[in-house]
């Protein structure tokens, strides 16, 4: 470990001509990670890999051992917590090895190259596609409520996080053909010389070049992988979450209108704004490198020649940044939707921390377990009150009916009484569904979001 710094000899690539040397600088650069890069890159993995694994893990043990979190949205959240768990698991400790030991030659098989290389493009492909769903939800639930039963069942709800999962995998194969161990071509000025298999053994490549990589003598299929999840796996489902998150912050801003600031409160709409705002700009500041770098490398692989070294230098950093943006998604997943929760916090705190520490360590646990209880309580009043009103208008309906009865007035009409017509024909007391939104009772859409 730290050979880099150990053996700085064997930082620079010595061959038996020093063209060659200079070649594989200029293709590879140094073998030997620089120490302002390998030092911080090591605390920020090792940072994300602990974070993220506690936080999905944790998030995982909250939901399955609440039964009453037991829902679509919160499987929703599971799966993506999966998926973010193999994303690190697969890629980080890969990651902490390669950037304590020389950049090349790649010291593993060609079928660890390929398999790491589809299994990370395949759990990327997952979170992404999950995080879109789980936005169409809320979407769906929050903006058309009468429609919210496409999304209703836990059943419904697992085959399609079963159909993203499988469409995932679909998508990443063309990766694991592409993926290959590569090397440094041999130039033409280096064939057919008398030190040419000091250099070469097959007289095709430069020997100790190694690297895991798409393959650079297949450009087209290059191009055409990076350029389908480009805009297949950020730029839609970006303009997507941003529609959407947009639709929804302009419904919420008019039912809170509608509904008054003294039933929901301007602290509700606040925190789910945030949480709005949070989805949107994450996504794009967490994925974006990871994508730029991609198409950078395609410059550089098409212009290798007449890149610079300034060019060089600022594809390894965005490299890098590329790679810290990438993991962090994976660990912020579980705060972006999960902290901002009262629910969630609750029963966090409740099942990793127990009810004793929960209270001396959460000051604020009886203050949000307050505002549960309200909220839970308005719910019901506003049922009971709705049940009382339909009762009452009921036993007036049929103190009407004896009355005409007593009094001769019934007959042998077959005409509805009135009143009853009344309270059938009453959106607010129908059994049936109502047909439209405006017919159902006005519902905070902060508390639909949360």
């Amino acid at each position: 470990m730290f050979t880099s710094i150990l053996y700085e000899k064997d930082c620079y690539p010595e061959y038996a001509n020093e063209n060659i040397s200079q070649l594989v600088v200029t293709w590879m650069g140094q073998r030997c990670p620089s120490p302002s890069i390998m030092y911080p890159t090591v605390v920020i993995y090792s940072l994300i890999l602990f974070l993220g694994l506690v936080g999905n893990v944790c998030t995982c043990i909250v939901i399955f051992a609440n039964k009453n979190m037991h829902n679509p949205t919160n499987y929703y959240l599971i799966s993506l917590a999966l998926s973010d768990l193999l994303i690190l698991i697969l890629g980080l400790p890969m990651e902490l090895y390669m950037i304590t030991d020389f950049n090349y030659p790649y010291r593993f098989p060609e079928i660890v190259c390929k398999s790491r290389a589809f299994l990370v493009e395949f759990t990327s492909y997952a979170s992404i596609l999950i995080i879109c769903l789980f936005s169409v939800e809320r979407w769906i639930a929050i903006c058309f409520p009468l429609k919210s039963q496409l999304f209703s069942g836990n059943s419904r709800s697992m085959i399609l996080i079963s159909i993203c999962w499988f469409l995932s995998f679909l998508f990443s194969l063309p990766v694991a053909f592409v993926v290959r161990i590569n090397k440094v071509p041999l130039p033409d000025f280096a064939q057919n010389k008398p030190w040419t298999h000091l250099v070469s053994s097959d007289s095709e490549t430069i020997d100790r070049t190694e690297f895991c990589a798409m393959d650079i003598n297949d450009l087209k299929n290059q191009k055409k992988i990076i350029y389908f999840a480009f805009f297949t796996f950020f730029l839609i489902p970006a303009i997507i979450i941003t529609v959407m998150y947009g639709h929804i912050a302009v419904r919420m801003h008019k039912s809170e209108t509608l509904l008054g600031a003294e039933k929901s409160g301007p602290s509700n709409k606040r925190s789910v704004l945030k949480v709005l705002v949070s989805v949107v700009i994450t996504f794009f500041l967490f994925w974006l490198p990871f994508h730029m770098q991609r198409l950078l490398s395609i410059f550089l692989n098409e212009n290798q020649a007449q890149a610079s070294t300034t060019i060089q230098s600022i594809f390894t950093l965005v490299f890098y940044i590329s790679g810290y943006c990438y993991y962090s998604n994976s660990a912020c997943n579980p705060i972006l939707y999960n902290i901002f929760s009262t629910k969630y916090r609750l029963a966090f705190c409740r099942t990793i921390l127990g009810e004793r520490l929960t209270k001396k360590f959460c000051p604020s646990f009886k203050s949000e377990r307050s505002f549960l209880t309200q909220s839970y309580r308005a719910n019901a009043m506003s049922r009971f009150s709705s049940l009382h009103r339909t009762s009452s208008r009921f036993s007036e309906a049929a103190h009407l009916r004896r009355s005409r009865r007593e009094k001769g007035e019934m007959g042998g009409s077959s005409t509805p009484i009135p009143a009853l017509r009344r309270i059938s024909s009453d959106p607010q007391f129908s059994l049936k569904v109502p047909e439209s939104s405006e017919e159902m009772r006005p519902v905070s859409s902060s508390q639909a979001f949360l």
